[in-house]
């Protein structure tokens, strides 16, 4: 059984313990896209409270297909002092930091970027080429920083898991079709990261439990990228308010037969019995998100034995309450000084 409190090996990733802050968007950027100091601040806030791996929240690949305004981009606009800031940062605290990347496709609002939403049939080939080199650049800039890898976005509905899921992969090419079609363009993907970050640099992906109609043969195409650790989520874990369980274990613990490849599990998970719970499964790494919103030292009160269990409600209001008032859980008093910015700004 693994324990979580001890070191562990994650692809070239030597962790202080077993884990992971999931990727969670701080909604912390300028309004264009550009990072900010309480950004940086806020993972290495999370590292000083002995988060193992800290991913960050998901940064568009793509200046102009963003989810948000507060959503981050990682191309040649990306502030390297701020980048090279959070990982020194994170690294003075033991921690581990990885740039969870992306690219927001169907969920890209026109009313934030300005033109329509791109769906999987819209891409032209050439625009699938670009697409694989903006997914490169914005490694490589992770890795000149000083960062210690990247997780590839395929869950939640954004384009490489619309790609995956044949309810909205309707290409009619070789990115369509079976699986292993509609894997083509993640693969292509992971494949030129690999070539151009080495094996010194890790490469991580998020998916969907239920996202493709076929979770065992999802997981055999990322071990066979060679993938230095998958994160399994989920289309509907933001349907699942109220519920303080893991979400996907049993998913993930029917589909695992042959699987090597080291797994991550997030979705549910509010407890120190819960996190027990995952690794007894055989599952080596747990991943916190909305816990970590609600109390950014969780993990350190748990390893401590002063808190086993989140004071989270689980009500999925971090999801909008920062666009009503300055702060991210609604058992927050105090303003987070950007948000303060941003609410303010709005009237």
């Amino acid at each position: 059984m693994y324990e979580l409190w001890e070191q562990a090996q994650l692809g070239p990733l030597t962790l202080k313990n077993r884990t992971v802050r999931s990727a969670t968007n701080e909604h912390l950027s300028e309004p264009d896209g550009r990072l900010t100091r309480v950004w940086a601040d806020t993972l290495i806030e999370l590292a000083k409270n002995q988060v193992g791996l800290v991913i960050t929240g998901h940064f568009s690949v793509d200046g102009s297909q963003r989810a948000d305004e507060g959503q981050p981009v990682m191309d040649s606009r990306a502030d390297p002092e701020l980048l090279r800031l959070a990982a020194s940062g994170v690294h003075a605290h033991g921690g581990t930091l990885v740039a969870q990347l992306s690219h927001s496709g169907p969920k890209a609002p026109p009313a934030v970027n300005g033109l329509p939403a791109k769906h999987p049939a819209d891409f032209s080939p050439e625009e699938l080429d670009r697409l694989v080199d903006q997914f490169v650049f914005a490694a490589r800039l992770c890795q000149q920083a000083g960062w210690d890898g990247v997780q590839i976005h395929n869950a939640h509905g954004y384009l490489l898991s619309s790609f995956l899921n044949p309810q909205t992969n309707h290409r009619t090419d070789e990115y369509g079709g079976s699986l292993e079609n509609r894997f083509r363009l993640t693969g292509r993907i992971l494949n030129a990261v690999r070539r151009a970050c080495g094996k010194n640099f890790a490469l991580l992906v998020k998916l969907d439990a239920n996202g493709c109609g076929d979770l065992h043969g999802l997981l055999r195409l990322f071990q066979a990228a060679d993938v230095d650790g998958a994160e399994v989520s989920g289309v509907d874990f933001s349907a699942r308010a109220g519920v303080k369980e893991p979400f996907y274990l049993r998913d993930l613990e029917q589909a695992r037969d042959g699987i090597s490849m080291p797994l991550i599990l997030v979705g549910g998970i509010f407890s120190l019995r819960a996190a027990h719970n995952v690794l007894a499964a055989g599952i080596p790494f747990v991943s916190f998100s909305r816990a970590l919103i609600c109390q950014p030292d969780f993990v350190a009160r748990m390893e401590a034995g002063v808190q086993e269990e989140s004071a989270c409600l689980a009500c999925n209001s971090c999801y909008k309450v920062y666009r009503q008032r300055p702060v991210r859980c609604v058992q927050h008093t105090v303003p987070i000084p950007q948000l303060s910015k941003v609410f303010g700004s709005r009237g």
